[in-house]
Protein backbone atom coordinates (compact mmCIF):
# COMPACT_ATOMS: atom_id res chain seq x y z
CA UNK A 1 0.00 0.00 0.00
CA UNK A 2 1.20 3.33 -1.03
CA UNK A 3 1.39 5.84 1.67
CA UNK A 4 -0.55 9.12 1.52
CA UNK A 5 3.25 10.89 2.23
CA UNK A 6 4.78 8.81 -0.70
CA UNK A 7 2.13 10.34 -3.03
CA UNK A 8 2.70 13.85 -2.14
CA UNK A 9 6.43 13.21 -2.41
CA UNK A 10 5.87 11.99 -5.88
CA UNK A 11 3.17 14.88 -6.34
CA UNK A 12 5.75 17.65 -5.72
CA UNK A 13 8.43 16.16 -7.20
CA UNK A 14 6.52 16.01 -10.37
CA UNK A 15 5.26 19.43 -10.45
CA UNK A 16 9.23 20.80 -9.19
CA UNK A 17 10.03 18.92 -12.59
CA UNK A 18 7.74 20.57 -14.91
CA UNK A 19 8.09 23.96 -13.56
CA UNK A 20 11.94 23.03 -14.13
CA UNK A 21 11.58 22.11 -17.46
CA UNK A 22 8.97 25.18 -17.98
CA UNK A 23 11.48 27.50 -16.80
CA UNK A 24 14.14 26.11 -19.03
CA UNK A 25 12.12 26.30 -22.27
CA UNK A 26 11.38 29.63 -21.60
CA UNK A 27 14.42 30.64 -20.73
CA UNK A 28 16.38 28.65 -23.06
CA UNK A 29 18.41 30.77 -25.16
CA UNK A 30 20.68 32.73 -21.97
CA UNK A 31 20.80 28.67 -20.48
CA UNK A 32 22.40 27.84 -23.37
CA UNK A 33 24.57 30.59 -23.13
CA UNK A 34 25.29 30.27 -19.71
CA UNK A 35 25.83 26.45 -19.47
CA UNK A 36 27.57 25.96 -22.58
CA UNK A 37 31.02 26.15 -21.46
CA UNK A 38 29.97 23.37 -18.24
CA UNK A 39 28.22 21.32 -20.66
CA UNK A 40 31.80 21.96 -23.25
CA UNK A 41 33.68 20.93 -20.01
CA UNK A 42 32.09 18.04 -18.91
CA UNK A 43 32.01 16.50 -22.50
CA UNK A 44 36.03 17.43 -22.91
CA UNK A 45 36.41 15.15 -19.11
CA UNK A 46 34.15 12.48 -20.62
CA UNK A 47 36.36 11.89 -23.40
CA UNK A 48 39.67 12.32 -21.88
CA UNK A 49 38.46 10.38 -18.66
CA UNK A 50 39.78 7.01 -19.51
CA UNK A 51 43.33 8.41 -20.64
CA UNK A 52 43.61 9.98 -17.01
CA UNK A 53 42.97 6.60 -15.74
CA UNK A 54 45.03 4.98 -17.81
CA UNK A 55 48.17 7.07 -17.09
CA UNK A 56 46.96 7.02 -13.39
CA UNK A 57 47.29 3.10 -13.53
CA UNK A 58 50.85 3.52 -14.38
CA UNK A 59 51.53 5.59 -11.67
CA UNK A 60 51.82 9.33 -12.90
CA UNK A 61 49.47 11.31 -10.73
CA UNK A 62 45.92 12.98 -11.94
CA UNK A 63 47.34 15.93 -12.24
CA UNK A 64 50.25 15.34 -14.28
CA UNK A 65 48.50 13.08 -16.22
CA UNK A 66 45.97 15.68 -17.25
CA UNK A 67 48.76 18.37 -17.49
CA UNK A 68 50.26 15.95 -20.08
CA UNK A 69 46.88 15.36 -22.31
CA UNK A 70 46.60 19.13 -22.12
CA UNK A 71 49.97 19.63 -23.56
CA UNK A 72 49.58 16.82 -26.42
CA UNK A 73 46.37 18.55 -26.93
CA UNK A 74 47.47 22.04 -27.62
CA UNK A 75 50.10 20.46 -29.77
CA UNK A 76 48.12 19.13 -31.82
CA UNK A 77 45.50 22.23 -31.94
CA UNK A 78 48.20 24.49 -32.71
CA UNK A 79 49.13 22.55 -35.68
CA UNK A 80 45.55 21.95 -36.50
CA UNK A 81 45.59 25.63 -36.35
CA UNK A 82 48.50 26.90 -38.31
CA UNK A 83 47.99 23.87 -41.59
CA UNK A 84 44.78 23.15 -41.39
CA UNK A 85 42.56 25.39 -40.09
CA UNK A 86 42.76 28.13 -43.31
CA UNK A 87 42.28 25.14 -45.40
CA UNK A 88 38.86 24.43 -44.04
CA UNK A 89 37.85 27.91 -42.98
CA UNK A 90 38.42 28.98 -47.36
CA UNK A 91 36.46 25.77 -48.11
CA UNK A 92 33.77 26.70 -46.26
CA UNK A 93 33.51 30.43 -47.05
CA UNK A 94 33.53 29.34 -50.57
CA UNK A 95 31.18 27.03 -49.84
CA UNK A 96 28.56 29.64 -48.15
CA UNK A 97 29.35 31.98 -51.22
CA UNK A 98 28.57 28.99 -53.76
CA UNK A 99 25.34 28.35 -51.92
CA UNK A 100 23.05 31.03 -53.94
CA UNK A 101 24.70 29.69 -57.30
CA UNK A 102 23.25 26.10 -56.28
CA UNK A 103 19.87 27.46 -55.73
CA UNK A 104 20.02 29.34 -59.03
CA UNK A 105 21.14 25.74 -61.00
CA UNK A 106 18.16 24.01 -59.46
CA UNK A 107 15.99 26.78 -60.42
CA UNK A 108 16.97 26.82 -63.78
CA UNK A 109 16.22 22.68 -63.98
CA UNK A 110 12.69 23.72 -62.78
CA UNK A 111 12.10 26.15 -65.46
CA UNK A 112 12.78 23.44 -67.84
CA UNK A 113 10.06 21.56 -66.28
CA UNK A 114 7.83 24.27 -66.14
CA UNK A 115 8.33 24.67 -69.88
CA UNK A 116 7.86 21.33 -70.41
CA UNK A 117 4.72 21.73 -68.79
CA UNK A 118 3.55 24.93 -70.47
CA UNK A 119 4.13 22.79 -74.11
CA UNK A 120 1.93 20.39 -72.63
CA UNK A 121 -1.74 19.99 -74.05
CA UNK A 122 -2.56 20.50 -70.02
CA UNK A 123 -5.64 23.86 -69.35
CA UNK A 124 -4.45 26.64 -68.54
CA UNK A 125 -5.97 26.80 -64.99
CA UNK A 126 -4.02 23.25 -64.61
CA UNK A 127 -0.66 24.95 -65.56
CA UNK A 128 -1.15 28.04 -63.54
CA UNK A 129 -1.81 25.36 -60.46
CA UNK A 130 1.55 23.46 -61.19
CA UNK A 131 3.44 26.64 -61.78
CA UNK A 132 2.43 28.39 -58.44
CA UNK A 133 3.00 24.97 -56.43
CA UNK A 134 6.91 24.45 -58.22
CA UNK A 135 7.27 28.44 -57.72
CA UNK A 136 6.49 28.13 -53.88
CA UNK A 137 8.16 24.92 -53.25
CA UNK A 138 11.23 26.15 -55.05
CA UNK A 139 11.39 29.60 -52.97
CA UNK A 140 10.55 27.48 -49.52
CA UNK A 141 13.40 24.86 -49.85
CA UNK A 142 15.97 27.74 -51.02
CA UNK A 143 14.95 29.92 -47.82
CA UNK A 144 14.62 26.97 -45.44
CA UNK A 145 18.27 25.63 -47.19
CA UNK A 146 19.68 29.19 -46.88
CA UNK A 147 18.87 29.23 -43.36
CA UNK A 148 19.38 26.47 -41.81
CA UNK A 149 23.02 26.04 -43.88
CA UNK A 150 23.82 29.80 -42.00
CA UNK A 151 22.38 28.84 -38.69
CA UNK A 152 24.26 25.90 -38.61
CA UNK A 153 27.64 26.81 -39.61
CA UNK A 154 27.20 30.06 -38.02
CA UNK A 155 26.25 27.95 -34.37
CA UNK A 156 29.61 25.51 -35.00
CA UNK A 157 32.18 28.23 -35.64
CA UNK A 158 30.72 30.30 -32.67
CA UNK A 159 30.75 27.28 -30.46
CA UNK A 160 33.88 25.29 -31.62
CA UNK A 161 36.28 28.20 -32.27
CA UNK A 162 34.53 30.76 -29.47
CA UNK A 163 38.13 31.09 -27.49
CA UNK A 164 36.41 32.08 -24.34
CA UNK A 165 34.07 29.04 -24.62
CA UNK A 166 36.87 26.66 -25.36
CA UNK A 167 39.18 28.00 -22.38
CA UNK A 168 36.70 28.07 -19.84
CA UNK A 169 35.12 24.76 -21.03
CA UNK A 170 39.35 23.10 -20.84
CA UNK A 171 39.45 25.05 -17.00
CA UNK A 172 35.95 23.29 -16.00
CA UNK A 173 37.30 20.01 -17.54
CA UNK A 174 40.58 20.07 -15.63
CA UNK A 175 38.62 20.69 -12.17
CA UNK A 176 36.19 17.86 -12.95
CA UNK A 177 38.80 15.15 -13.65
CA UNK A 178 41.21 16.61 -10.73
CA UNK A 179 38.42 17.09 -8.01
CA UNK A 180 35.82 14.56 -8.80
CA UNK A 181 36.43 12.92 -5.85
CA UNK A 182 35.89 16.40 -4.19
CA UNK A 183 32.73 17.23 -5.96
CA UNK A 184 31.08 13.70 -5.07
CA UNK A 185 31.45 14.31 -1.75
CA UNK A 186 30.10 17.85 -1.94
CA UNK A 187 27.03 16.79 -3.62
CA UNK A 188 26.33 13.38 -1.00
CA UNK A 189 26.86 15.95 1.95
CA UNK A 190 23.73 17.73 0.55
CA UNK A 191 21.46 14.32 0.24
CA UNK A 192 20.04 13.03 3.37
CA UNK A 193 21.43 9.44 4.34
CA UNK A 194 18.71 7.55 3.86
CA UNK A 195 18.32 8.48 0.38
CA UNK A 196 22.32 8.29 -0.41
CA UNK A 197 22.15 4.27 -1.45
CA UNK A 198 19.37 5.34 -4.06
CA UNK A 199 21.08 8.66 -5.39
CA UNK A 200 24.33 7.24 -5.86
CA UNK A 201 23.12 3.87 -7.64
CA UNK A 202 21.42 6.82 -10.09
CA UNK A 203 24.11 8.56 -10.71
CA UNK A 204 26.22 5.85 -11.60
CA UNK A 205 23.71 4.87 -14.00
CA UNK A 206 23.40 8.04 -15.46
CA UNK A 207 27.45 8.53 -15.76
CA UNK A 208 27.38 5.12 -17.94
CA UNK A 209 24.51 6.41 -20.13
CA UNK A 210 26.84 9.60 -20.72
CA UNK A 211 30.11 8.20 -20.72
CA UNK A 212 28.72 5.61 -23.49
CA UNK A 213 26.78 8.09 -25.27
CA UNK A 214 29.48 11.36 -25.93
CA UNK A 215 32.60 8.91 -25.96
CA UNK A 216 31.10 6.81 -28.75
CA UNK A 217 29.09 9.34 -30.75
CA UNK A 218 32.03 11.48 -30.82
CA UNK A 219 34.25 8.82 -32.36
CA UNK A 220 31.77 7.30 -34.39
CA UNK A 221 31.16 11.32 -35.94
CA UNK A 222 34.80 11.52 -36.37
CA UNK A 223 35.49 8.10 -38.10
CA UNK A 224 31.99 8.73 -40.23
CA UNK A 225 33.26 12.59 -41.18
CA UNK A 226 36.85 11.18 -42.28
CA UNK A 227 35.60 8.02 -44.77
CA UNK A 228 32.76 10.69 -46.32
CA UNK A 229 35.53 13.48 -46.73
CA UNK A 230 37.57 11.03 -48.08
CA UNK A 231 34.41 9.33 -50.51
CA UNK A 232 33.43 13.16 -51.42
CA UNK A 233 36.93 13.73 -52.37
CA UNK A 234 37.89 10.18 -54.77
CA UNK A 235 34.09 10.91 -56.33
CA UNK A 236 35.63 14.24 -57.61
CA UNK A 237 32.85 16.57 -55.18
CA UNK A 238 33.96 19.96 -54.34
CA UNK A 239 34.34 21.19 -50.69
CA UNK A 240 34.85 17.88 -49.85
CA UNK A 241 36.48 18.92 -46.43
CA UNK A 242 33.18 21.47 -45.25
CA UNK A 243 30.69 18.64 -46.43
CA UNK A 244 32.45 15.76 -44.95
CA UNK A 245 32.65 17.29 -41.51
CA UNK A 246 28.74 18.13 -41.87
CA UNK A 247 27.99 14.61 -42.27
CA UNK A 248 30.12 13.67 -39.87
CA UNK A 249 28.31 16.20 -36.47
CA UNK A 250 24.78 15.42 -38.29
CA UNK A 251 25.77 11.48 -37.76
CA UNK A 252 24.98 12.29 -34.11
CA UNK A 253 21.62 13.01 -34.66
CA UNK A 254 19.74 9.71 -34.63
CA UNK A 255 17.61 8.63 -37.69
CA UNK A 256 17.46 11.63 -39.38
CA UNK A 257 21.18 12.72 -38.92
CA UNK A 258 22.62 10.10 -42.26
CA UNK A 259 20.05 12.15 -44.02
CA UNK A 260 20.40 15.29 -42.93
CA UNK A 261 24.33 15.45 -43.55
CA UNK A 262 23.98 13.50 -47.05
CA UNK A 263 21.70 16.47 -48.58
CA UNK A 264 24.29 19.39 -48.70
CA UNK A 265 26.91 16.72 -50.31
CA UNK A 266 24.50 15.12 -53.22
CA UNK A 267 22.89 18.80 -53.84
CA UNK A 268 26.45 19.70 -54.75
CA UNK A 269 27.55 16.60 -56.78
CA UNK A 270 23.93 17.27 -58.74
CA UNK A 271 25.22 20.70 -60.09
CA UNK A 272 28.00 18.94 -61.58
CA UNK A 273 26.47 15.84 -62.98
CA UNK A 274 23.45 13.37 -62.00
CA UNK A 275 26.59 10.98 -62.11
CA UNK A 276 28.45 12.38 -59.43
CA UNK A 277 25.27 12.78 -57.27
CA UNK A 278 24.06 9.28 -57.99
CA UNK A 279 27.73 7.87 -56.78
CA UNK A 280 27.42 10.99 -53.33
CA UNK A 281 24.83 8.51 -52.65
CA UNK A 282 25.37 4.97 -52.84
CA UNK A 283 28.83 6.01 -51.19
CA UNK A 284 26.38 7.68 -48.19
CA UNK A 285 24.34 4.39 -48.23
CA UNK A 286 27.40 2.09 -47.95
CA UNK A 287 29.07 4.39 -45.08
CA UNK A 288 26.34 4.11 -43.21
CA UNK A 289 25.58 0.55 -43.68
CA UNK A 290 29.53 -0.10 -41.99
CA UNK A 291 28.38 2.30 -39.37
CA UNK A 292 25.32 0.23 -38.34
CA UNK A 293 26.64 -3.13 -38.77
CA UNK A 294 30.34 -2.56 -37.41
CA UNK A 295 31.15 1.32 -36.02
CA UNK A 296 28.25 1.74 -33.95
CA UNK A 297 27.97 -1.75 -32.61
CA UNK A 298 31.79 -1.96 -31.31
CA UNK A 299 32.43 1.91 -30.05
CA UNK A 300 28.70 2.16 -28.31
CA UNK A 301 29.22 -0.71 -25.89
CA UNK A 302 25.91 -0.04 -23.95
CA UNK A 303 22.47 0.88 -24.76
CA UNK A 304 20.53 3.75 -23.75
CA UNK A 305 17.34 1.52 -23.57
CA UNK A 306 15.01 3.80 -25.60
CA UNK A 307 12.83 2.53 -27.61
CA UNK A 308 12.87 3.65 -30.98
CA UNK A 309 9.86 5.98 -30.86
CA UNK A 310 10.66 7.43 -27.97
CA UNK A 311 13.92 8.31 -29.97
CA UNK A 312 12.75 9.80 -32.90
CA UNK A 313 10.01 11.83 -30.75
CA UNK A 314 13.03 13.08 -28.31
CA UNK A 315 14.84 14.39 -31.20
CA UNK A 316 11.98 16.17 -32.81
CA UNK A 317 10.92 17.73 -29.49
CA UNK A 318 14.15 19.14 -29.16
CA UNK A 319 14.47 20.33 -32.50
CA UNK A 320 11.30 21.84 -32.02
CA UNK A 321 12.27 23.51 -28.82
CA UNK A 322 16.18 24.28 -28.94
CA UNK A 323 17.07 23.65 -32.68
CA UNK A 324 20.33 21.82 -33.78
CA UNK A 325 21.33 21.78 -29.78
CA UNK A 326 18.60 20.32 -28.98
CA UNK A 327 18.54 17.22 -31.63
CA UNK A 328 22.11 16.63 -30.52
CA UNK A 329 21.35 16.49 -26.88
CA UNK A 330 18.23 15.12 -27.07
CA UNK A 331 18.63 11.24 -26.70
CA UNK A 332 21.12 11.48 -23.88
CA UNK A 333 18.92 13.83 -21.85
CA UNK A 334 15.60 11.85 -22.64
CA UNK A 335 17.89 8.71 -21.59
CA UNK A 336 18.97 10.39 -18.07
CA UNK A 337 15.14 11.46 -17.49
CA UNK A 338 13.98 7.81 -18.13
CA UNK A 339 16.79 6.69 -15.39
CA UNK A 340 15.49 9.43 -12.55
CA UNK A 341 11.83 8.60 -13.17
CA UNK A 342 12.26 4.80 -12.72
CA UNK A 343 14.44 5.35 -9.47
CA UNK A 344 11.29 7.74 -8.60
CA UNK A 345 8.85 5.08 -9.44
CA UNK A 346 10.54 2.65 -7.75
CA UNK A 347 11.37 4.84 -4.24
CA UNK A 348 7.54 5.48 -4.28
CA UNK A 349 5.90 2.04 -5.09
Amino acid sequence: MVSARKIFTCIILSLLLVSILYFVVVHRDKIIKIIFPVLLGAVIAYILRPIVLKLESKNISRTKSIIMIYLVFGILLTTAVIFIAPIFVDNTREFINTVPEITTEYGEKFNKILKMIDTSGWSAEVKNAIYNEINNGVNIAENMLMDALRKTLVWLFKSLTGISNIILGMIIAYYIMKDAEFFKKGALSLVPRRWRNEIIGTCREINEILSCFIQGQLLTALIIGIMETVALAIIGVKYSPILGFIGGISNIIPYFGPFIGAIPSVAVALIDSPVKAFWTVVAFLVIQQIDNAFISPKIIEGRLGLHPITTILAVLAGGEFFGIIGMLVAVPVTAVLKVILKRLIEAIV
